[in-house]
């Protein structure tokens, strides 16, 4: 499931897609979705199964038929880093540049995802005076969210669709619990080239 947090709230408007395109997303016919862990049985909520034995990827990649569908629970980058929103321009920059990351979520002082900002949106910032002000003046605060029990085709077709290069992960708290960015989908294409991204 996809959906919109403005303020650190969930906004009553899904995001916009097309039925052609973009289903909702009932990843197993369950109302919740399913636990962090299940799927492939090697697998874990850090995503490690992108880093699975060599031979065991070269069997399932020259194997006939799909590739079975992966969930962003599977792949998700977790723990997520994150920053609260009373930190500095300057400082979230330099948290950026020293994780060696690009995209960053921001939570208010419980944890709750409200916002969200990259490093060009930093790097702009920096240059001014404005480096000292809170990074809650300039974060993006309508956030397109996932939940973990989404499935990964679907999630490539919103970042899409949306024109984003990342999608923050939440729980049922809108605690953020992982990331995937476009970079990951890469990867993941890398590793099963038989693996189908679209629907």
């Amino acid at each position: 499931m996809f959906f919109w947090i403005h303020d650190g709230r969930i906004s009553p408007n899904p995001p916009l897609t097309h039925p052609d395109r973009v289903p909702k997303i009932h990843p197993t016919g369950q109302s919740a979705p399913s636990e962090i862990g299940e799927g492939e049985p090697q697998t874990t909520p850090t995503g490690s199964f992108l880093h699975r034995k060599p031979s065991d990827v070269y069997k399932e990649s020259s194997a006939p038929g799909e590739k079975p569908v992966f969930f962003l629970h599977e792949m998700m980058t977790s723990p997520v880093l994150t920053k609260t929103k009373d930190e500095t321009i300057e400082a979230c920059l330099d948290f950026l540049l020293e994780k060696g990351i690009r995209h960053l979520p921001i939570t208010d002082n419980f944890g709750k995802l409200v916002g969200f900002v990259s490093d060009r949106d930093l790097l702009d910032k920096t240059k001014s005076y404005e480096k000292e002000n809170p990074v809650s003046d300039i974060m993006i605060k309508r956030v397109l969210v996932g939940s973990p029990g989404a499935e990964i085709r679907q999630v490539t077709k919103v970042l899409l669709e949306e024109r984003i290069g990342c999608l923050p992960i939440v729980n049922d708290d809108n605690v953020p619990v992982g990331i995937i960015t476009r970079s990951d989908l890469l990867r993941l294409l890398l590793k099963y080239p038989n693996l189908s991204l679209i629907v």
